[in-house]
């Protein structure tokens, strides 16, 4: 193996073990809520926020495998640039959770590492199905995901300014990579698969919201 591949070998398990564990590399974009007071939160909305945006981390954990592994086995080379593209804009969402979660006093979920190896599995063999499902696959999570945002900035403690701030540009961020995914070639998956990954990602957001 050239020296080249041990090094991007490396920097992969460096960024998978940073994320995992909650300790990302800060963001390339400083964070939405950087301009944003800190608001006044009751013991009970702030737990509540932190719970809420322990489940979004995650979610940002399982949006780095899924790019790593679609980025892995594509075997278009643009369409692995893109994949690693997206990842770049990934990492900045999941900095700002971390950040976010270490201001409400919250830790990272102890199953990220569970939905880390789940969603690089998936997101794996979503590549070797060719780039038209690949790229599918990417605009049928964002999707799910833009579903999930919404949900959660509307269950947000009217007050924390500062989470809602980072869930809203994220949001941007992840309808921009569904449109994009579309734009490049991206095949609408069939309903039953839809469904699926919705049931997969309740799974997360139920589990990771506890523990």
């Amino acid at each position: 193996m050239s020296r080249p591949n041990i090094d991007s070998f490396i920097s992969q398990f460096d960024l998978a073990l940073r994320a995992v564990t909650g300790h990302s590399a800060a963001g390339k974009r400083p964070s939405p809520a950087e301009a944003l007071p800190e608001a006044e939160l009751g013991h009970a909305d702030r737990r509540e926020a932190g719970r809420l945006m322990r489940v979004n981390h995650c979610g940002e954990v399982c949006a780095q495998a899924l790019y790593m592994g679609q980025a892995l086995s594509s075997r278009d080379r643009r369409t692995a640039d893109a994949m690693q593209e997206a990842a770049k804009e990934e990492q900045d969402h999941l900095a700002w959770c971390e950040a976010r979660l270490k201001e409400l006093d919250t830790p990272v979920s102890r199953l990220n590492p569970l939905f880390f190896g789940a969603s690089f599995a998936a997101g794996y063999a979503a590549g070797l199905l060719g780039d038209k499902v690949n790229l599918g696959f990417v605009a049928a999570t964002e999707e799910k995901v833009v579903e999930h945002l919404e949900a959660y900035i509307a269950k947000l403690p009217e007050q924390d300014e500062r989470s809602r701030a980072i869930l809203e540009q994220m949001k941007q961020d992840e309808n921009q990579h569904r449109v994009s995914a579309l734009g490049q070639g991206g095949r609408e998956l069939p309903a039953p698969l839809k469904g699926a990954m919705t049931l997969l990602g309740r799974l997360m957001s139920r589990s990771t919201y506890w523990v």
